[in-house]
């Protein structure tokens, strides 16, 4: 296992250590295969996996930071980014990537010769001969003998095709697969070197450096169906409907490499074009290797460590550089914009959309809406640290879509756009209308759902009502039942509440700040005292019976959670949570349990990867490790910390692994704040927990332009005592205002 390990990050890392320099850039340590590729020792998911499980999701694509463009080989329609490391052969190249289900536009697949039709033209490929870096992914692809590279501006793809045996050059345009699923597509020759078109909502402008010769259509056969995604749920590949026929150029005989920029827009064909004059027409394929290189270096020079090992250097970049993927930037690069969707999803399951003119031009960068409910927790906290220009814009986006519908988006489940937005009023991230986004919350939390009202928060008039979602009586539910998720909403929708309300102190609403702090004991109302856990409640009050607390549900009682993985989620109020249990010390062996009781064999979508009932694999309970902290017990909790990030990342084989799906970094941003021995543990308090680092120093840019320090002093495993500016830092969190000031954490070990 180690020879393999080293075979890889040397495949990756020592091509570019010098750059024409002799510093080592932090580029070089990043590995974008790091979360590609899946689990299938029962031993480390916890189950024996009747699918792919879901372990990652990541690709290796060509892109810069929070770029329209992710240029990804694609193994394996209807799965997360496209890339699944396992699949030996690639069938194309997308534009789009993700780790949802809703990208994989535009695929083109070079090809030669007559030797494939339409139903059968994917190649082989070895990982031997693939080489992956930000902003740079090459590999050969075996079954034409041609070298592909990719490279990528922010809204276009640059690819670079050497036919090695000096053949005839053709290029496919698979425009009726794309990643949800077939699409509607045209295609149209605008010059000797030009196509353009659309798959659904995108638009495209392509240039070639070879004269094209003609187009073929490439009919494929109906009746054969389409190879499916080889997992289950959310992913797989739909049936092809409509024009299922593949359209392919070839070209006037040439001996240079074929060269293809392809511009992208969800605005017109119009700005499809202008994105190609403005960020492409006159670069060549080095040149927009090195413009994205160096973004990724000046990104990532946001945060320096020093100390330890390779590996955690490795996997320390390799999660920063997942932090700055996303949102995608949707307005083109005349700044004109459409929200109608183009093609692309505003977010993962935004369950509000909007729709505004074309061509409107908002003065700002827009982005799509965040997978909120993923990475509140972690990502987008880490963006509103460095990144809070970003931030502003995002949030700028969030309204200027909420003021056509009427609400802030939401995504997948909860309504953590207030915790979002509260937690970067409160780290001085405010370039944006704050009476507004206020608003928009408000009409969130306070607006009744149902009786033909589309709000974002399903029964959020139950919630409004009784303090609590109810659940649906249903006899014998399994782990795919869909109901309400009574308990997990509640939850949820209690700690908005407190976000809501700190956004109300703030603005000096003292009376909207007393109803949401009331709203924000909700949680309250879950609570079964007798079995000390957060359980579903009938709409009659009676709790759901009969109740077993390792049972995993997808929707009924919780979201993709047993009892155990939802039961302390209380951020706002974890010392209240403690007091509903007899005594600390009554709290403190339920959380013993959580880490020890093993984990049943439950084989669910998205849960994987436990210690004890604790999923690393999931969201739900990123922030329980730090529970100890809240009864004086925090060796516990860094025992726990310790082993997660040493044992639950890079794992596998091939140590490429993650334990779960990353949705949009939420998972990496997780290992990168517990790296570096800070953790948000309520992202809408400006304050961070803190642990014992994994590394000797870390340095961060503020967004203000200070540099937050953190000092590991000695080598023990627990904290002994921690200064802040030199004086000693009282209780566990460091406060956001001193990491302003430039103040440096010093954390003294025992």
């Amino acid at each position: 296992m180690k020879k393999i390990r080293s075979l890889i990050l040397a495949a990756v890392i020592l091509p570019s250590l010098t750059y024409g320099q002799t510093k080592i850039r932090l580029t070089s340590y990043v590995n974008p295969l790091i979360g590609t590729t899946v689990l299938t020792d029962p031993k480390l998911l916890g189950y024996d996996p009747p699918w792919r499980t879901w372990n990652g999701l990541d690709g290796p694509a060509a892109t810069t930071p929070f770029g329209m463009v992710q240029a990804v080989p694609v193994t394996t329609y209807g799965s997360g980014s496209g890339y699944e490391y396992e699949v030996k052969t690639i069938k194309a190249f997308a534009q789009t990537s993700g780790t949802d289900w809703g990208q994989l536009n535009i695929p083109v697949m070079p090809l030669e010769g007559t030797g494939f039709t339409a139903d059968n033209f994917a190649s082989t490929y070895s990982h031997a001969k693939e080489t992956a870096r930000p902003g740079y992914y090459r590999v050969l692809l075996e079954r034409y003998n041609i070298n592909a590279e990719l490279t990528a501006t922010t809204r276009c793809a640059y690819y670079k095709y050497t036919y090695l045996g000096g053949q005839d050059k053709k290029l496919a345009f698979d425009l009726v697969h794309s990643g949800g699923g077939s699409s509607t597509w045209e295609i149209n020759q605008a010059g000797d070197y030009v196509v353009t078109g659309k798959q659904g909502g995108l638009y495209f402008y392509a240039v070639m450096n070879h004269k094209i010769k003609s187009i073929d259509i490439n009919k494929r056969n109906p009746n054969q169906p389409d190879i499916p995604h080889n997992g289950q749920g959310a992913g797989g590949q739909r049936k092809l409907t409509g024009n299922i026929n593949m359209p392919v150029i070839n070209f006037e005989k040439s001996d240079k490499p074929l060269e293809l920029k392809i511009a992208i827009s969800s605005v017109s064909a119009t700005g499809a074009k202008s994105n190609y004059d403005i960020e492409i027409a006159n670069k060549d394929f080095d040149q927009v290797y090195k413009e994205a290189d160096q973004k990724w270096e000046n990104i990532l020079g946001k945060i320096k460590v020093t100390g330890g090992t390779q590996k955690q250097k490795t996997m320390f970049y390799s999660c920063l550089y997942r932090q700055f993927w996303y949102p995608s930037v949707t307005s083109d690069a005349n700044g004109k914009i459409s929200l109608d969707g183009g093609g692309r999803r505003q977010g993962a399951g935004a369950s509000v959309t909007a729709s505004a003119p074309r061509d409107t031009v908002p003065g700002f960068d827009v982005y799509q809406s965040p997978g909120l409910w993923d990475v509140f927790r972690t990502q987008l906290v880490m963006l509103n640290m460095v990144r809070p220009d970003v931030s502003n814009n995002v949030i700028k986006s969030m309204i200027l879509s909420g003021e056509r519908s009427g609400f802030l988006s939401t995504s997948f489940h909860g309504d953590f756009a207030s915790s979002y937005i509260a937690g970067a009023y409160a780290r001085g991230v405010r370039g944006y209308d704050v009476q507004k986004a206020y608003h928009l919350m408000l009409n969130n939390a306070n607006t009744p759902s149902g009786n033909g009202i589309r709000t974002p928060r399903p029964h959020n008039d139950e919630y409004l009502k009784l303090g609590y979602v109810a659940e649906v009586n249903i006899p014998n539910p399994t782990t795919e039942t869909v109901s309400t998720a009574g308990t997990t909403k509640t939850l949820e929708f209690a700690y908005s509440g407190y976000s809501v309300a700190q956004l109300a102190k703030a603005l000096g609403d003292k009376e909207m700040y007393n109803t949401m702090m009331k709203r924000s004991q909700n949680y309250r109302n879950v609570f079964d005292a007798q079995t000390g856990f957060m359980r579903g409640r009938l709409a009659d009050g009676k709790w759901v019976t009969p109740f077993n607390p390792s049972y995993p549900y997808y929707e009924f009682m919780y979201r993709e959670a047993n009892a155990w993985q939802a039961s302390f989620f209380v951020p706002q109020d974890t010392n209240g949570l403690i007091a509903l249990y007899k005594s600390p010390k009554a709290f403190e062996l339920k959380l013993d349990s959580l880490f020890t009781i093993p984990w049943g064999g439950y084989a669910k979508d998205n849960l994987s990867c436990f210690l004890g009932q604790f999923c690393m694999g999931n969201q739900p309970d990123f922030n329980y490790p730090y529970l100890y902290y809240f009864i004086n017990k925090p060796e516990k909790s860094q025992a726990i910390l310790t082993k997660l990030l040493s044992d639950y990342y890079g794992m596998g084989p091939e140590g490429l692994a993650l334990a779960g799906m990353d949705d949009y970094g939420s998972l990496t941003g997780w290992y990168v704040f517990n790296a570096m021995g800070i953790y948000p543990y309520s992202p809408t308090d400006p304050e961070y927990i803190v642990s014992v680092p994994i590394f000797d120093k870390v340095e961060m840019q503020i967004g203000n332009g200070k540099t937050f320090t953190i000092n590991k002093k000695g080598k023990g495993k627990n904290i002994g005592k921690m200064t802040i500016g030199g004086a000693p830092l009282k209780g566990w969190f460091v406060n956001y205002a001193d990491m302003l000031k430039g103040k440096a954490l010093d954390i003294y070990t025992k």
